[in-house]
């Protein structure tokens, strides 16, 4: 199976590295800058939670000649546009594209750009990071990869099995929007709250409740007139989750504001947001907090 993986931080480095350790398949890497220079010189180090090791896949900035069996997007979806870019003239009708960013909907977005090919929906459990050009670190055993399709794609399955054989737990979904929904419900609300308050996860759950519930809330109503069977269930299993994590926890979406970084404020916040308006929704505190995000600057 030919694998093309787009983008090489802490999900794109990682999922490469695991699938070229095990070598079951023919993994190409996208990656840019000093990413790029560093694995064509030296590989991909990948520091795993018990052990580490140092792979070799093929590296590009843009590819154009193999058609691929299978390209994952890892990179932020306000990227999308350069990412599909770099691999667009490789993907053929039974091409299966999986995007891997938070988010929700992005099968739906991708289509602009690559309009041949089995758009799938998907999502992964990783706590990852790029230590330095070169070296992905995986701070957790966490590792979850959902996948799937409105459509028929006969090679889903065999996917599936080569990424356990990969050691990476993965599971072809057929209730894939749910799968995506409940990890957006933990993603969007906490991303919109830390960056907002401007504290760590356990902070805001403690000094402000309230507003966890409400925007939680609002989330779930969205996702409800869209047909998403959202539920208590899951909200509560958002709030364990979140009372589970070490303190001072940090969302990416906080990291890049802190930073001065392009944020993912728009697949986060402001869809549902957006979303709502459509659906003559109100979600008062997602879109207050949103607005006051949006004049932060994304």
């Amino acid at each position: 199976m030919k694998i093309a993986i787009v983008g090489a931080g802490g999900v794109g480095g990682y999922l490469a590295g695991k699938l070229q350790h095990k070598a079951l398949s023919d993994i190409t890497l996208i990656a840019r800058g000093k990413q790029l220079s560093t694995i064509k010189e030296s590989g991909l180090h990948i520091i795993d939670t018990d052990n580490a090791f140092t792979t070799y896949p093929k590296v590009k900035e843009s590819c154009t000649q193999t058609e691929f069996d299978v390209v994952f997007i890892t990179t932020k979806s306000y990227d999308f546009p350069s990412a599909c870019a770099s691999i667009d003239k490789c993907i053929g009708e039974d091409t299966l594209v999986i995007p891997l960013s938070n988010g929700v909907d992005h099968a739906h977005e991708l289509k602009k750009y690559l309009p041949k090919c089995i758009l799938c929906e998907g999502c992964v459990y990783i706590i990852s990071h790029l230590v330095k050009p070169g070296s992905i670190e995986k701070k957790s055993p966490l590792f979850y990869l959902l996948f799937g399709s409105q459509v028929d794609a006969p090679q889903a399955k065999d996917l599936e099995k080569l990424l356990n054989q990969s050691d990476l737990k993965a599971k072809y979904s057929t209730k894939i929007s749910y799968d995506c929904w409940k990890k957006y419900l933990f993603i969007a609300s906490f991303g919109t709250l830390t960056s907002y308050y401007k504290l760590c996860m356990n902070n805001v759950m403690q000094n402000h409740k309230a507003d966890v519930l409400a925007v939680l809330d609002e989330i779930k109503k969205v996702a409800n007139a869209k047909q998403i069977p959202i539920d208590d269930e899951d909200i509560a299993k958002v709030l364990k989750q979140a009372n589970n994590l070490p303190s001072n926890s940090k969302t990416s979406m906080q990291l890049d504001f802190e930073k001065n970084r392009k944020t993912e404020l728009e697949s986060l916040s402001g869809y549902i947001v957006e979303e709502a308006l459509k659906l003559n929704l109100k979600v008062p505190v997602m879109q207050k907090m949103y607005t006051k995000l949006l004049q932060v600057g994304v």
